[in-house]
C-alpha cells in the first residue's frame, strides 16, 4: 500500500519535470564527452611535436641487486673513432733543414754573377740571386729551380748562395770570392775560373788599365738632367722593391784575366733605354763607384749597402784604352 502510493508520489514529481530541456542538456553532455574520448584517442595515436628528436633510453633490466648506470658505460671505443678529428694533433709543417749541416762547394757548371741578400733573414722573399746556367742568365728567389740543373735556391746570403740538390747542401760562391766557412766572405785569393761564354761581346783584353799602362780619362757629369735623374731614382726604388727587374734594365758578367778579377762587364738589358740615357755603351768594364773598387768584394757588398741611400753616384768604366767616370745625380 505504501510502495504503491510512494510511486504514485513520483509519477506526480517527474510530470512536472521540463522533460524538454532535460533531453537537450543531457544530448550535449553526451557529445562533450564523446567528442573529449575522441581527441584523447587522437592524441594517443598521432605522436606530439614534443615527441621530435627525443631519444627514449630503455632502462637495462636489474641483474641482482646490481643496475647497469649511465655513469658506467664505456665509450672509450666510440671516442677513439674520433669522428670529428683529433684536436690533439697539429698541423703538419714542412720542417725546415737545418743550416748548420754541411753545404760543401758545388760542382755544378753554374756561376753566381750577382745578388741582392737581406743580412737579416737569409730565406727573405725580397733576396734574390743572379745565376748564369744552361748557357743563359737568370734571376731567383728562394725554392725557385735554376734552369738546367736539380738544384733549387734555398738560402741567399750576402756573399753566397746555398743550393739544395737532391737533398744535400751545396754552396755556390760569389763570382769572385773564394769558398770559406765564414760569412761575409774571407781574404783568401781568388781561386782561377776562366770566364764563360755568354751573348755579351768576347773581349780578351780591356786596354792598358788592366796591364797597370797609363790611360786617358774623361768624365762624363749628367746631374743637371733632371728628367734622368727622375727616372734613376724611380728604377732604384723599383728594383729594391723588385730586384728580379734589374735584369730588364742591366746585365752584369765579371771579367778575369790570368784568374785575377779586373771588373764587371756591363750590356743592356730587355729595356734598354736607360741603360743608354745614362751614358752606358755594351761591354763597359765597371771598376769602381764612389771610389769603392768593385773587384774588392768587400768593398763592393759596402757600395751595395750604400747605394740606397746615396745621392750621387759616380760610376768609373774602362772603354778600350779610356777610362770614363759618369756622374749621376740620385
Amino acid at each position: 500500500m505504501e510502495s504503491s502510493r510512494l510511486f504514485e508520489q513520483l509519477n506526480t514529481f517527474t510530470g512536472k519535470l521540463p522533460h524538454q530541456k532535460l533531453s537537450k542538456i543531457v544530448t550535449i553532455t553526451l557529445l562533450v564527452y564523446c567528442a573529449y574520448l575522441l581527441a584523447d584517442l587522437t592524441w594517443k595515436l598521432v605522436p606530439t611535436s614534443s615527441d621530435k628528436g627525443k631519444i627514449t633510453v630503455q632502462s637495462s633490466p636489474k641483474t641482482g641487486n646490481n643496475s647497469v648506470s649511465a655513469n658506467n658505460v664505456d665509450l672509450s671505443e666510440l671516442l677513439s673513432i674520433n669522428l670529428f678529428g683529433d684536436l690533439k694533433k697539429t698541423a703538419v709543417n714542412k720542417p725546415k733543414p737545418k743550416t748548420d749541416q754541411p753545404a760543401p762547394k758545388t760542382r755544378l757548371n753554374v756561376t753566381l754573377t750577382g745578388l741582392v741578400a737581406d743580412s737579416e733573414n737569409a730565406t727573405s722573399p725580397t733576396s734574390v740571386a743572379i745565376i748564369e746556367s744552361a748557357g743563359g742568365q737568370n734571376t731567383y728567389g728562394i725554392d725557385e729551380k735554376i734552369d738546367g740543373t736539380s738544384a733549387s735556391v734555398y738560402e741567399i746570403l750576402i756573399d753566397r748562395v746555398i743550393l739544395l740538390v737532391s737533398g744535400r747542401y751545396e754552396t755556390l760562391m760569389l763570382d769572385g770570392i773564394e769558398y770559406s766557412t765564414t760569412i761575409p766572405g774571407s781574404n783568401n785569393k781568388v781561386s782561377h775560373q776562366e770566364p764563360e761564354e755568354d751573348d755579351m761581346e768576347a773581349v780578351d783584353d780591356v786596354g792598358p788599365t788592366i796591364n797597370n799602362k797609363p790611360i786617358k780619362k774623361e768624365r762624363v757629369d749628367k746631374r743637371e738632367n733632371v728628367e734622368l735623374s727622375q727616372s734613376l731614382r724611380e728604377q732604384r726604388e723599383t728594383l729594391f722593391d723588385d730586384p728580379k727587374k734589374l735584369m730588364d734594365v742591366i746585365r752584369i758578367k765579371p771579367f778575369r784575366q790570368s784568374g785575377e778579377l779586373k771588373g764587371y762587364r756591363l750590356a743592356p738589358g730587355k729595356d734598354g733605354k736607360l741603360f743608354t740615357e745614362v751614358g752606358l755603351k755594351r761591354n763597359d768594364l765597371a771598376t769602381n763607384i764612389n771610389g769603392y773598387d768593385l773587384t774588392d768584394m768587400q768593398q763592393a757588398l759596402t757600395v751595395m749597402k750604400e747605394l740606397r741611400s746615396m745621392t750621387e753616384a759616380t760610376i768609373t768604366v774602362v772603354r778600350d784604352d779610356t777610362a770614363i767616370d759618369i756622374i749621376l745625380a740620385l
